[in-house]
């Protein structure tokens, strides 16, 4: 009886959605997409492998088993979805992602499901969707001579966004005052990069063409999350979809879901693509594991600073204990302190060690771990 009230509730009424508890209900979508994991004869052992990989930081050994995938996401999904979910409430920059829209939330490393169901619990918030009135018998008669000025006016704008969209950002080296460590944030238009020969080879698009292409309708409050890992997560992710949409009465006019299969370090054109069209990119406990490879993942966050659009933003979320360490030299610095040298990027929020911690009313099948982390919101100028 209570799953009907719910399907039937208000997208933005959260105490339909959530009853009174949204923790609690966060952690139920969670327990209910990995009940097979749980039920796995082999997950205790298999939970301690995956922590004895983590303490050596054998990251591959932890992520290029299958059978490691869906005990990890039981496990570490819970507590990081509660925290993200906050996360969001707390920033209005954030919020305003899944409020403007349509958007698209790129977040990398995201396969275990932790964003899809933090994000997607905090979409229950976001306003309303403003319904479209329908036209009045007296207006039908309009019609046909509004529709030749409406598509006159749709040519105008679009050809203006055109214009607005081919502004090029001037290139800039930072130095973080670390020897043989310098990052240069080249502009998303170099020669290059994929949106500019995509623009040299597509001919301009003709009046005539304009006025007979028709755009599909989106809904204005649309989020697009792509889930990105570089290894497949569907089997996990799919199932947790399925939960996620009937739980938090979530249609796909509000929420699509994407998923990417590729090494960010290999910065492939689809990603830099993906990262050109994003208005929202993550970075939520992967930036440490990238920088195992320190010079890649240099070249991955320039190349991705400087292909993200202005106004666009960077949310990054990390361990704010010595995981989060980066060696240079004889030095040590955090991760963090690389983005905040580039002057490509404002930043809008930082907090370098904080705690998210569960409250203690909450049940789950294994225990909730409280997170000690470091945050940081940026704005591409």
């Amino acid at each position: 009886m209570e799953d009907k009230k719910k399907a039937t509730a208000s997208v933005n009424d959260p105490k339909k959605v959530f009853g009174r508890s949204p923790d609690q209900h966060i952690l139920n979508v969670v327990k209910e997409s990995c009940q097979e994991a749980f039920n796995l004869p082999s997950f205790d052992t298999t939970l301690q492998t995956i922590k004895s990989h983590f303490f050596d930081r054998n990251y591959d050994a932890v992520f290029q088993n299958p059978e490691h995938l869906p005990v990890y996401s039981a496990r570490y999904a819970p507590s990081r979805a509660l925290c993200y979910y906050h996360l969001f409430l707390e920033h209005p920059v954030l919020m305003k992602t899944l409020e403007g829209g349509p958007s698209t939330i790129l977040c990398i490393g995201s396969g275990a499901g932790s964003e899809l169901v933090g994000i997607s619990a905090a979409m229950v918030h976001a306003n309303p969707v403003v319904k479209v009135k329908k036209p009045k018998k007296a207006d039908k008669e309009d019609k046909k001579t509004k529709g030749a000025k409406a598509d006159t006016e749709e040519i105008t704008k679009d050809d203006t966004k055109d214009i607005n969209g081919t502004v090029e950002d001037a290139a800039t080296t930072t130095t973080l005052g670390m020897e043989n460590l310098a990052v240069s944030t080249e502009s998303a238009q170099d020669p290059a990069s994929p949106t500019e020969v995509a623009a040299e080879t597509t001919p301009a698009p003709t009046t005539a063409t304009k006025t007979k292409t028709k755009k599909p309708k989106v809904n204005k409050h649309q989020v697009t999350i792509v889930m990105q890992d570089y290894v497949d997560w569907s089997p996990i992710l799919e199932p947790m979809e399925t939960v996620v949409r009937s739980r938090m009465v979530l249609g796909p006019e509000r929420l699509q879901c994407e998923t990417e299969v590729g090494n960010v370090l290999d910065l492939s054109e689809g990603l830099l693509e993906r990262v050109a069209k994003a208005d929202l990119i993550t970075f939520m406990f992967v930036l440490n594991e990238l920088f195992q490879d320190k010079k890649r993942t240099m070249l991955l966050v320039a190349k991705i600073v400087a292909a993200m659009p202005s106004g666009a933003h960077m949310l990054v979320v990390d361990s704010a204990g010595s995981f989060s360490n980066l060696k240079v030299g004889e030095r040590t610095y955090m991760v963090y302190m690389l983005l905040d040298h580039l002057k490509s990027l404002e930043i809008v929020y930082q907090d370098d060690a904080t705690w998210y911690r569960c409250p203690p009313s909450l049940t789950y099948p294994l225990k909730l771990e409280n997170m000690r982390h470091f945050v940081r919101i940026y704005r591409k100028l």
